[in-house]
């Protein structure tokens, strides 16, 4: 068993003008660079996750009753294209300590994996197993994408630190073909802010605290899964009321 790479997490929101304010500051502090994924030599990408749970919402209300100790489940990619590769995580958290573990396949055995079917290419790896143990253990299945765009930052040795900036969140409803939604959907609770995250392996960073103070940073936790669902599923939203439009379109032309 490969051991486990412990970080903590953690998380401010901040408004926009304020955001570009930190980057610009970390830009110029050279504690950090622009990470290597970033497109075109920038820090920035895009990012998309489609989130499973349970029918009855299990992984859903832990998050928001805020146990110490919960995971979540997700498929990840960085485009929709069909050669896409997707990263199934499990991210587990213990109290203040993250670990995650994250398998690699191609878009076809993704999608059959979230089916419950057997893939025909993806070998066999700790990362691979543990997501699809915890997710027969809870029969979850996908339940909500959430899009955003991300600026992120990697420093230290080994690059041990990690501020990333979250913005223009999104979500939909789930596509079971890991296609891109017909539409998406401002998560309220988003709008005009950027969610910091500063993620940390070791001990704290002194220019970490400095940049804390510097800019008043308040910690304040935002989950992307939570607001996602809550969204999705308010029967007065904007999710709902499309849905229920486009099902009656349907009905019309039938």
């Amino acid at each position: 068993m490969q051991p486990r790479k412990y970080r903590f997490e953690i998380k401010y929101r901040l408004g926009e003008d304020h955001a570009e304010s930190v980057r610009a500051w970390i830009a110029r502090s050279g504690h950090l660079q622009a990470d290597e994924h970033g497109e075109g030599g920038s820090a920035a990408y895009n990012v998309h996750s489609l989130y499973l749970d349970s029918a009855d919402w299990a992984i859903y209300k832990e998050t928001r009753a805020g146990l110490q100790q919960r995971y979540k489940l997700r498929a990840r990619c960085y485009e929709w294209s069909a050669t896409a590769r997707v990263f199934l995580e499990a991210k587990h958290r213990a109290e203040e300590y993250m670990w995650k573990t994250r398998a690699e396949v191609t878009k076809p055995d993704a999608v059959r994996i979230l089916n419950n079917q057997v893939p025909t290419s993806a070998r066999s790896n700790e990362a691979l197993e543990n997501f699809r143990g915890l997710m027969d253990r809870r029969h979850a299945y996908p339940r909500v994408w959430v899009t955003y765009r991300r600026h992120a930052y990697v420093g230290g040795t080994r690059d041990l630190v990690r501020v990333t900036f979250d913005t223009k969140i999104r979500a939909a409803p789930p596509t079971l073909d890991l296609s891109e939604p017909d539409r998406w959907f401002v998560v309220p609770d988003s709008a005009g802010i950027e969610i910091l995250e500063l993620k940390y392996s070791g001990s704290y960073p002194l220019w970490v605290g400095e940049m804390v103070r510097k800019f008043d940073l308040e910690r304040k936790a935002f989950s992307k899964f939570r607001y996602g669902i809550d969204l999705i599923t308010d029967p007065e939203g904007p999710v709902v009321r499309h849905l229920s439009l486009s099902h009656a379109a349907r009905g019309a032309e039938t």
